[in-house]
C-alpha cells in the first residue's frame, strides 16, 4: 500500500467532479460580512490618512517657523516673517508674499500666468524672501524690475513654470482649497473673479491659488503715508519684542485666516466687523475634518493644532496707549479696545500688552501727495 494513500479519494475513471454552488443565503451572508468589514475599515483608513495629513501639515509649519527664526537672525531688524520688496509691492499686506511658489488664482486677463499672486505681479518664487533659506539653489527671477525687462518666455513658459513648481513644504497635504467661513481678503467676496470670491469659486487648492497653503499673521499693521508704520503684530516686529512668543501665532492655515472673527458680533463682548466682511460666517470645517480646528506655527518655532472660533474679550486694564493708533475707524474707544485683541485657547494674534513697535517701514508717499489736497489720511494696514 502506498504511503499516505488513505488521504486520497478514489473515483471511477471518467467520472466528473461535481462542484456545489453557494446558496442564496450563503451569498447574502458573505456580502453582509464584506460590507461590515468595509464599514469598519474605510473610516479607519480615512482616519489614518487624515492623521498623516495633519502630521505632515504640522511638520511643514514647524520647519517654516524654524527657518523663519534663522531668517530673523540675519535680518537687520530681527524680523521673523519676511517682508516683500516694498519698492515693487508698497501696499502688500505680507500675508502670502513671504514664501511659496507663483500662485494661479485671480488672473487679471484670465491667463494663469497673469495671476495677481504670480511672477507677473512680483509674487513669484524668486520674489518671496524665505524661499532661499529653504531651497538653497534659489529660483530664476523672470520679472526683476531693476534688471532689464520681464522674461515671461514664449507663451508665458517661464511664468507657468513658476506656477507649476512642487514646493511641498508650502503645501499642506490636506489642502483642498476653500474650506468654509474665512477668506484671505475681505473686499469683494461677492464677486467670483476676484478676492476671496475667486478663491471660493475657482476651485483651486490654496497652494495653487496663492502659492502657499499658509498665511502669515499680519494683523494690526498700521501707519500713515507720512508716518512710519507701526505694528502690534509679530509681522514687522523685532523677534525680541514679542512678549509671548510661545502663544503668538506666526503662520496659520489659509482657512483659519478670519476664523477669529467668527460668531454673532451683535453679542456683547464680541466684535462687529459686519461692515467689512461680505459673506456668511457659518461653520468652518477647515482641512482636517474638525470644525474650527487649524494648524498654526508660533513665534517660538513650535507648531500645534488650535481651536479658533472667534476671539475672547481682552482684560480691561491694558490701557489705550497700547493699542494700534488709527486702527479702529469710527469705532468708539471701548469697541476698538475689545476688538483689537484676538485671542483664544493657547493662542493670540496680537502682541499686547507691549506698546506698538515703530517699524523702519513707510508706505508709498506718492499716494500721500495725491491725497493731501483732499485732506485724506490714507493708511496702509493689514486689518480684518
Amino acid at each position: 500500500m502506498p504511503i499516505h494513500s488513505h488521504l486520497k479519494e478514489t473515483r471511477p475513471a471518467g467520472e466528473a467532479v461535481e462542484y456545489r454552488a453557494f446558496t442564496f443565503i450563503e451569498s447574502v451572508v458573505v456580502v453582509s460580512v464584506l460590507g461590515l468589514l468595509l464599514t469598519v475599515l474605510v473610516p479607519s483608513v480615512n482616519l489614518a490618512r487624515s492623521r498623516d495629513q495633519m502630521a505632515g501639515c504640522l511638520a511643514n509649519l514647524r520647519e517654516i517657523a524654524a527657518v523663519s527664526l534663522v531668517y530673523a537672525t540675519d535680518d537687520p531688524n530681527e524680523i521673523m516673517i519676511p517682508v516683500p520688496n516694498t519698492q515693487v509691492l508698497p501696499h502688500a499686506c505680507g500675508a502670502i508674499e513671504w514664501g511659496g511658489k507663483s500662485g494661479k488664482g485671480q488672473s487679471r486677463t484670465g491667463e494663469v500666468a497673469e495671476s495677481i499672486f504670480g511672477t507677473a505681479a512680483y509674487r513669484g518664487p524668486a520674489h518671496r524672501p524665505l524661499n532661499p533659506y529653504i531651497y538653497k539653489g534659489g529660483f530664476v527671477d523672470y520679472n526683476n524690475p531693476f534688471h532689464g525687462c520681464p522674461d515671461p518666455g514664449q507663451g508665458y513658459a517661464n511664468y507657468l513654470s513658476d506656477a507649476n513648481l512642487d514646493l511641498d513644504i508650502y503645501r499642506c497635504p490636506a489642502d483642498t482649497g476653500y474650506a468654509g467661513g474665512g477668506f484671505l481678503y475681505t473686499a469683494g467676496s461677492e464677486y467670483t473673479d476676484r478676492n476671496e470670491g475667486a478663491f471660493r469659486y475657482q476651485g483651486r487648492t490654496a497652494y495653487d491659488h496663492y502659492g502657499t497653503s499658509y498665511v502669515a499673521n499680519t494683523f494690526w499693521i498700521v501707519g500713515g503715508y507720512v508716518d512710519r508704520i507701526k505694528s502690534q503684530s509679530p509681522y514687522l516686529t523685532p523677534l525680541s519684542s514679542v512678549p509671548s512668543p510661545a502663544h503668538t501665532i506666526a503662520y496659520q492655515e489659509v482657512p483659519s485666516r478670519f476664523a477669529h472673527l467668527w460668531g454673532d458680533w451683535s453679542i456683547e463682548g464680541q466684535c462687529d466687523y459686519s461692515d467689512r466682511v461680505v459673506c456668511d460666517f457659518n461653520t468652518i470645517p477647515g482641512w482636517h475634518g474638525l470644525d474650527f480646528n487649524f494648524n498654526v506655527a508660533f513665534v517660538d518655532g513650535h507648531a500645534a493644532t488650535v481651536e479658533m472660533r472667534g476671539s475672547i474679550r481682552p482684560a480691561p486694564n491694558l490701557g489705550p496707549q497700547n493699542y494700534p493708533p488709527s486702527a479702529c475707524g469710527s469705532m468708539n474707544d471701548y469697541a476698538c479696545h475689545r476688538c483689537v485683541t484676538f485671542r483664544g485657547p493657547g493662542w493670540q494674534l496680537d502682541t499686547l500688552p507691549a506698546p506698538a513697535v515703530l517699524t523702519p517701514y513707510y508706505a508709498d508717499k506718492s499716494a500721500s501727495k495725491r491725497n493731501s489736497a483732499a485732506g485724506e489720511s490714507q493708511l496702509m494696514r493689514c486689518l480684518p
